[in-house]
């Protein structure tokens, strides 16, 4: 309820007879995890170009708004730990440290200068807590113990101390705060109370204070009356009567009296250290100031050690434990409403979906609390009118319309209430009569009559205002709605006529041929938002795009177009409405766009300027009758009245952060003061400008221009930063000019520089090059007409072998991209005709089902095979050599081919030799592939007969593998064509008999080679042929629990997440997968797989590689890092060497390369799943 209360005080405190928002301070939490260097902040200060300084417990941080710079121990500083730090009136800056005295730090920022117990003896402690300068010049520290110091100009130290039985001594050695006034004098407050110092002795004063006299704080403020703040309560001195005060204000919460004024900002209010934490008075009232942090995730109550009003307005708070907080100085611009937990009073919805007048001039609002709101933009105040709009389901749109009716629509149901009597009448999809659309009702519009329109994906209708259906408009119709036609918005157009942003454009509804048409010179691109100015203007938003129009009565005409080049982020907006000045509001995922059309100004608020959220709804928002727009995003509302925004239009100071140069191995800092000379040998100049505005310093941009170098601007971002790798000799002028968050660029900064001349381009050394050249010249006039045939033939090639090579890459990223294409419908091709085979068929269908996977591997297999060709021929054919059972191979590949060759009425004989070794050392796959492709061979040749292959032991080492069989032979001159690539034993009549793209050998016989082996042929026609494959693979030893491996059963009933964006595959592995008995879970991208885990616990993952956003490999780290221990399958249509490789690198237990069956994933969750399995390789080949 505090929430509440805070809201409606602040809001009552807004000037009289004025129409904004409710002004709702959120200071943003700064922490370490933003750059800053420690969350222990002891004090702030800003120095003369306005950079902000920060003393931590672990180092001085300088922050520019975007970054910090960070100086200690080992950058100048001699301790770590800093207590204080003030900028003196010549822009130096002192840093008091805990244990290692008093540093200076010059106006350049390159040199310090330390005064310790060590270097002056005058100094009565290292431990210095506070600092100030008076008009003189001199700087004043005191210390924890050692008492109060004076640093004069001349460097030398008076030491100030108590003395006894001397009341205008220093009244403690323990100096906690010093502070100078209006009048030049110094007040020194000290853990016996507070003093001033007069010239010659101090005044004390507040000595009498109860339960301490310890002063915490001294703040001197507009009026020039100094707040002092002590353990338990606060005083003011008053500067024109003299008069030391209690403050009057107390902590609202409390109810205790406040513990300091931290600042006085330009507004006038004073800014509260309570015992609650934060407090801000203004008009005589004192509200809460609640704190959230996103570090502890919840509201803090936070001790604070400084505060420091910024030259633009912008408030710093500096806390002794949870880091900086910061307002900036636009924070009146906006408020945000939040939904608390621990709040019943604020909105009920934590995700505000859709925003719409009342005629009451309050604001209705639904979202993902299924709630219906009332709000008063007046007072901020929320009422719950309606709960359970949509029964267990989110409402997503809103509309009062003129008899006080409210609206809702939800996915598959609409809703109408009636706040006057409270009767509430729902509609659902089901419903026998007058039934909604079954989509979600997005949109809702009202017609002059009375009736309304409902707009939802897949159909509008229009009705009555009792809610009977009077047209219905279905998506593929004859009424001009297309199917797939995505609706983004609806609303009335300037004729009367109901107008649709539409992925074809602005659609308008013809009530006489009852049809929806283009708009007549609207856009032909995607619209996602439209709205009409108060000039009769119409403002149009696309992707990246927003134009406005002139409709003439029949027409649009386009007039303006604003785009990246004016600053539009270039994606698509989400709503869109102009003000009663006619400045555009759009709502994108980079935040609220800003357009002034006069001024031609584009400015785009984000989270740094106050908005709760950047991710806003993505429908249409309004203005309400006075004039307040609410926008829903993902927390809560963001709130305003476009008057109450303000546009500053004071131009920051543009800085030269810094000016370097790389010399010889050294990087050199150079003065960023004009003129700078550079040596001939310099190189990668380095210009870091900086433009010191904590407005939204992120959305600022910087462009450079060097005078005889660039031909126009050179624009560099948001970096600062230009580099110059390296620049002949001359004088050079080099400006530099930002643009601020408000679009106004600043004025121009200039830097002279000169770089030198070499000494071999001075005058003497050129008259001797020139002596020098001529005297090469005749000595190589007679060598020109041999070195020019030398040079051209090298060139001739040169040209050549690189033309081969290019040709050779271009085809080999050819043949990848296409296999990776093919593979991906191949798999709904074969996987859909595996789920279908599965189903009752007759014998005529399965014969058509078995045709097209006969086809499909037919075309995998030529794709393979294209592949294996491209790499051999780009010498990138990499064997993944491991140890093997040969046995085992020997024995899948019979199960593999024995059954086809039976199916055949052929005979299949294997037999294995004794002596010939279990386990070698060898490519595998590609010994697979090899016999394969030779036994696929035998059986589709062989007519009759039978098909053998035979292993026996080659001596010293290796293995034969012998495929013969009893086909048609082959003759010499078909056996010296045979392992030529595209070539068959008939040609033409062999392709078209049998099939085949004349590839499979040659590949084998490259394959065979690459492994020191070679593939021989023995074959006498009407016999038959032998392939004899001898391979010198290395015995090899078994792996670990290689011998104790067993698969078991294939798993049944697994719970899988299948992670694919192409929906045809996904239906493919997600049947196969249920197909034998397991459930599963499909997203189609990665955050929703990290959501998916993160919600409930799955057995294994299966996840395609190439996902839009969050690629496989980027996704799988990922989710072993949020605790993810399950098997992970990657799943890809990538035909590289490099992609498995890549997957066990990334965390994958096994590898599947498209098209998939159903064995081969049965096969891969097995081994996966089974204890002690090592990784799985399945090639995917057919």
């Amino acid at each position: 309820m505090w929430w509440l209360l805070a809201t409606a005080a602040l809001a009552r405190a807004e000037a009289a007879g004025t129409t904004q928002a409710p002004q709702l301070p959120m200071p943003r939490q700064i922490s370490v995890y933003d750059g800053l260097p420690s969350n222990r902040i002891n004090a702030l200060a800003e120095d003369r170009q306005g950079y902000l300084w920060i003393a931590t417990r672990d180092g001085l941080a300088r922050y520019d708004g975007v970054g910090y710079r960070v100086w200690r121990v080992g950058d100048g500083l001699r301790d770590n730990h800093v207590w204080s730090v003030f900028v003196d009136d010549d822009d130096r800056v002192w840093i008091g440290t805990q244990n290692a005295g008093l540093a200076m730090l010059d106006a350049q920022r390159r040199t310090f200068t330390h005064y310790d117990r060590d270097s002056h003896a005058q100094i009565g402690s290292n431990d210095i807590w506070s600092l100030a300068q008076t008009p003189d010049g001199a700087i004043w520290f005191g210390t924890s113990d050692g008492g109060l110091h004076r640093l004069d100009a001349d460097g030398s130290i008076r030491r100030f101390m108590p003395e006894v039985d001397n009341p205008r001594s220093l009244p403690s050695p323990a100096v906690t705060w010093l502070r100078v006034d209006r009048e030049g004098r110094l007040w020194v407050g000290t853990y016996q109370g507070l003093a001033r110092w007069t010239g010659d002795g101090f005044d004390r004063l507040l000595q009498d204070v109860r339960p301490s006299p310890a002063v915490n704080a001294l703040v001197l403020d507009r009026a020039g009356d100094m707040w002092i703040g002590t353990s338990s309560s606060a005083y003011v001195y008053r500067s024109d009567s003299g008069a030391i005060e209690p403050v009057p204000w107390r902590d609202p919460l409390s109810g205790q009296p406040a513990l300091s004024m931290l600042v006085e900002d330009q507004q006038g209010a004073h800014w509260l250290d309570t015992r609650s934490g934060l407090a801000l008075e203004r008009g005589g009232t004192v509200h809460d100031v609640p704190l959230y942090s996103n570090t502890s995730r919840g509201m803090v109550r936070a001790s604070w050690s400084a505060a420091l009003e910024d030259r633009e307005g912008g408030l710093w708070l500096a806390s002794t434990e949870t880091g900086l907080w910061h307002l900036p100085a636009n924070w009146r611009n906006f408020t945000a409403l939040r939904r608390r937990l621990d709040d019943p009073a604020s909105s009920a919805n934590a995700f505000v979906y859709s925003v719409t007048p009342a005629h009451d001039g309050g604001l209705w609002l639904v979202g993902t609390g299924g709630v219906l709101d009332w709000l008063d933009p007046d007072t901020a105040r929320v009422q719950h009118r309606l709960v359970g709009v949509c029964g267990d389901l989110v409402p997503y749109a809103v509309r009062e319309t003129r008899d006080r009716s409210v609206w809702i629509g939800c996915h598959g149901s609409i809703t109408r209430y009636v706040p006057a009597t409270g009767e509430v009448r729902r509609w659902h999809h089901d419903d026998a009569v007058d039934p909604p659309p079954t989509g979600i009702v997005t949109q809702i519009v009202e017609e002059p009559d009375g009736s309304v329109w409902l707009g939802a994906a897949d159909a509008l209708q229009r009705r009555s205002p009792d809610g009977r259906i009077l047209h219905v408009v279905r998506a593929g119709d004859q009424h001009g709605f297309k199917v797939n036609n995505a609706l983004q918005q609806m609303s009335r157009g300037p004729d009367g006529a109901l107008w649709l942003a539409t992925s074809d454009g602005l659609l308008m509804w013809n009530a006489g041929a009852r049809r929806f048409e283009p708009v007549p010179g609207g856009p032909g691109w995607q619209v996602f938002a439209f709205g009409f100015a108060p000039d009769d203007a119409v403002w149009v938003g696309g992707n990246g795009i927003l134009v406005s129009y002139r409709w003439t009565g029949a027409e649009l005409i386009a007039e303006r177009t604003v785009d990246a080049r004016h600053g539009l982020p270039a994606v698509a907006p989400g709503g869109l409405v102009a003000d009663e000045l006619g400045v555009v509001w759009m709502s994108t995922p980079r935040g609220l766009v800003r357009y002034d059309p006069q001024r031609e100004r584009l400015r785009v608020y984000s989270v740094l300027d106050g908005l709760p959220s950047q991710q806003f709804s993505d429908y249409q928002f309004e203005r309400s009758a006075k004039g307040y727009i609410g926008v829903g995003t993902a927390d809560g509302l963001l709130l305003f009245h476009p008057r109450q925004v303000q546009v500053s239009d004071r131009s920051p100071t543009l800085s030269i952060e810094s000016i370097s140069v790389r010399r010889g191995e050294d990087t050199v800092e150079l003065p960023t003061a004009s003129p700078i000379v550079l040596r001939h040998d310099d190189r990668d100049l380095r210009v870091a400008a900086r433009l010191l505005s904590f407005t939204d310093a992120h959305a600022h941009r910087y462009r450079y221009r060097l005078d005889g170098y660039d031909p126009d601007w050179v624009e560099v971002g948001s970096a600062g930063e230009r580099l110059f790798p390296s620049l002949r000799h001359g004088h050079y002028v080099l400006e530099v000019q930002a643009r601020t968050a408000d679009d106004e660029w600043t004025a121009m900064q200039q830097i002279d520089f000169t770089v030198e001349a070499p000494w071999w381009r001075t005058g003497w050394a050129i008259a001797l090059w020139i002596l020098g050249a001529l005297l090469l010249l005749a000595l190589l006039a007679h060598q020109y007409r041999t070195r020019l045939k030398r040079r051209h033939a090298w060139q001739l090639a040169e040209q050549k072998r690189e033309l081969a090579e290019q040709s050779s890459l271009a085809k080999t990223r050819f043949l990848a991209t296409l296999g990776h294409e093919v593979r991906t419908p191949m798999t709904g091709v074969l996987g859909m005709s595996e789920l279908l085979a599965s189903t009752d068929l007759d014998a005529r269908q399965r014969g058509h089902v078995e045709s097209i996977r006969r086809a499909g591997e037919h075309l995998l297999r030529l794709v393979n095979d294209a592949l294996d060709l491209a790499r051999i021929e780009a010498d990138r054919l990499e064997l993944d050599v491991q140890p093997f059972d040969l046995h085992a191979l020997i024995r899948e590949t019979v199960a593999f081919c024995a059954p086809l060759a039976r199916q055949r009425g052929l005979d299949f004989h294997d037999e294995v030799i004794d002596g010939v070794p279990r386990w070698v050392r060898g490519d595998a796959g590609r010994v697979r592939q090899i016999l394969l492709n030779l036994l696929g061979n035998a059986v589709k040749f062989t007519e009759r007969g039978s098909v053998t292959l035979r292993a026996e032991p080659l001596s010293p080492g290796g293995v034969r593998l012998t495929v013969a069989d009893t086909g048609p032979g082959l003759n010499e001159e078909q056996k010296q064509r045979l392992f030529r690539r595209f070539e068959q034993a008939e040609g033409a009549r062999t392709s078209a008999r049998y099939g085949g793209s004349g590839l499979g050998l040659a590949i084998s016989q490259e394959l065979a080679a690459a492994m020191g082996g070679r593939i021989d042929i023995d074959s006498m026609p009407g016999v038959g042929t032998s392939f004899i494959v001898e391979l010198p693979l290395e015995a090899g030893e078994p792996p670990a629990g290689a011998e104790a491996k067993d698969e078991g059963d294939a798993p049944q009933g697994l719970s899988l997440l299948l992670v694919e964006d192409d929906a045809t595959v996904a239906q493919v592995v997600a049947g196969l997968l249920e197909g034998q008995g397991h459930r599963v879970t499909h997203v189609g991208h990665g955050l929703a797989a990290l959501s998916e885990v993160a919600a409930q616990a799955f057995d294994a993952a299966l996840l395609d590689l190439d996902l839009p956003g969050v690629d496989g490999l980027t996704l799988a780290p990922l989710m072993r890092q949020q605790g993810f221990t399950r098997p992970l399958v990657a799943v890809t249509a990538r035909g590289d060497g490099e992609a498995e490789a890549a997957t066990l690198e990334a965390g994958f237990d096994a590898f599947l390369r498209k098209p998939v069956t159903g064995a081969m994933l049965a096969a891969t969750l097995a081994g996966v799943l089974a204890v002690g399995e090592s990784k799985v390789d399945l090639s995917g080949s057919v």
